[in-house]
């Protein structure tokens, strides 16, 4: 029997799934199962600028972008308050990969250090899974109607800990202390590595050959915390274990340090 070839396969139904088509190119981006619902990206959008406009921001939105060999994610960025100096904003993530939420991500922003702050919080993101009428269900999550939203119980979670923290010290055996916690302990340097052909800042990223000197000046929590959000964004790798995305500020962009910034307040919140 003849193999035939790519262009002449035949497409069958498969019970239960669907494809996920771009509108433009025509170009399926994945298989899904028939109960996912698209968001379509000026749903997220829209949302995402009543969320900012709660607290009187007038033109919210900032950015947008998109990710991925067929753009199948996008992230878009709005400001809630802030200055030209430091900001809050809402990260909104959307994919149409078919799986996963869509995410909107409070993030606080330092533009002069060009660092995020990812608190760990109860109320620091809200997620809508694909499911059901999604334009209804973002309109409603996002309303300006709403008494509270996620936003309003963020700010009253942690502003009197950022509080706590500026009036709490910190020693470079916080330092230590924390490092262990997140990254483990720090290798010991081999003769390889001392070598002429070698770079220290190379062989070791571990934060451990790093952090401490970079906070040894710091004498309260709130700082700490924003060196080490300053050391992930701006020094470190930024890349998960398994992450294969090769552009570092796409990693970024997509999340990779979150996790790490969340422990940090979390073991500072915690253990100061």
């Amino acid at each position: 029997m003849p193999i035939k070839r790519r262009d002449e396969w035949e497409a069958n139904p498969v019970p239960g799934y669907k494809a996920l088509v771009r509108p433009d190119t025509e170009q399926v981006m994945s298989v899904v199962t028939t109960s996912y619902s698209v968001a379509e990206n000026e749903w997220v959008a829209l949302a995402l600028q009543q969320f900012c406009s709660r607290l009187g921001e007038q033109n919210p939105m900032i950015a947008a972008a998109s990710f991925g060999r067929d753009a199948e994610r996008t992230m878009f960025a709005g400001r809630v308050s802030g200055n030209e100096e430091e900001a809050l904003c809402v990260l909104a993530y959307n994919t149409h990969g078919g799986e996963g939420a869509v995410c909107f991500q409070l993030v606080e922003v330092h533009r002069h250090q060009r660092t995020t702050f990812i608190l760990d919080s109860a109320h620091a993101s809200l997620s809508i899974a694909h499911v059901g009428r999604m334009r209804d269900r973002l309109m409603h999550a996002s309303s300006l109607d709403r008494d509270v939203t996620f936003i309003e119980r963020y700010l009253s979670d942690t502003k009197p800990l950022w509080h706590q923290l500026a009036n709490t010290l910190w020693t470079p055996r916080h330092t230590s202390a924390l490092i262990k916690k997140l990254w483990g302990s720090t290798p010991p340097l081999t003769w390889t590595d001392l070598s002429e052909q070698s770079s220290i800042g190379d062989a070791h990223r571990h934060p451990g050959y790093h952090l401490p000197d970079t906070m040894s000046q710091i004498s309260d929590a709130a700082n700490a915390y924003r060196a080490i959000c300053c050391w992930i964004d701006n020094e470190s790798e930024a890349c998960k274990r398994g992450d294969f995305t090769k552009d570092r500020d796409e990693r970024l962009a997509l999340g990779a340090g979150h996790t790490y910034k969340q422990r940090a307040w979390r073991w500072i919140v915690d253990n100061t």
